[in-house]
């Protein structure tokens, strides 16, 4: 079912409260790092930036305007089983991370392609099984959005949260079709995005 693709939940820590978005695909880290790293194909599902001025300055193509983004860690996969990360501190939006844990066999949240490509081999035997299931089989992609500071207000929070959770999760939909080579296929209605936020929001309340 294509509205439960993307997991939302709100996570409080020393510097603030995050709202953490995942969603799985059926693809390596090392596959899916292009698409949330090189600006063109960044640019397929979120936006497109060029460099700034500092090594590690970097300027979003938001709204048609250029907005300032500092890249303050990066990590890249260089195995098929390494896990990932870009964190940015963005002007006027606040920190923004993104990270790629691979998924192997083992895991619970195994995607449907990966199940059923394992269950469709028939010369998968008990010897091979354990092999098998520790295979990296896709990777879980985990955006989270530091919304607030510790103290600030949660009325103020819970409409931060209704702003911004539907348009994180638009554009986590829009990666997942893009990576599934089946754009449109993950839209649900702006309606019932509005109101998961609604009630995610109601959690701080």
């Amino acid at each position: 079912m294509t509205e439960h693709l993307v997991d939302a939940s709100l996570t409080e820590w020393e510097d603030g409260i995050d709202l953490v978005l995942d969603t799985r695909v059926s693809l390596l880290p090392t596959e899916v790092w292009p698409h949330v790293t090189r600006s063109e194909l960044l640019e397929d599902w979120f936006v497109g930036y060029t460099t700034s001025d500092g090594p590690d300055d970097i300027l979003l193509k938001l709204d048609d305007q250029p907005v300032p983004a500092q890249v303050l860690s990066v990590s890249a996969p260089q195995a098929d089983d390494d896990e990932a990360h870009v964190l940015l501190d963005i002007d006027g939006i606040g920190r923004l991370g993104l990270t790629l844990r691979p998924l192997t066999g083992d895991d619970a949240e195994w995607t449907e392609h990966a199940a059923t490509a394992r269950t469709a081999d028939p010369t998968d035997s008990a010897g091979t099984a354990d092999v098998a299931s520790a295979r990296v089989v896709g990777t879980r992609v985990t955006l989270s959005h530091t919304i607030a500071d510790r103290g600030i207000d949660h009325a103020v929070v819970a409409q931060v949260i209704t702003q911004v959770g539907p348009v994180w999760e638009t554009h986590l939909r829009l990666l997942a079709g893009k990576l599934t080579q089946s754009p449109g296929a993950y839209d649900v209605p702006e309606s019932q995005l509005t109101l998961r936020y609604e009630q995610l929001a109601e959690e701080i309340g």
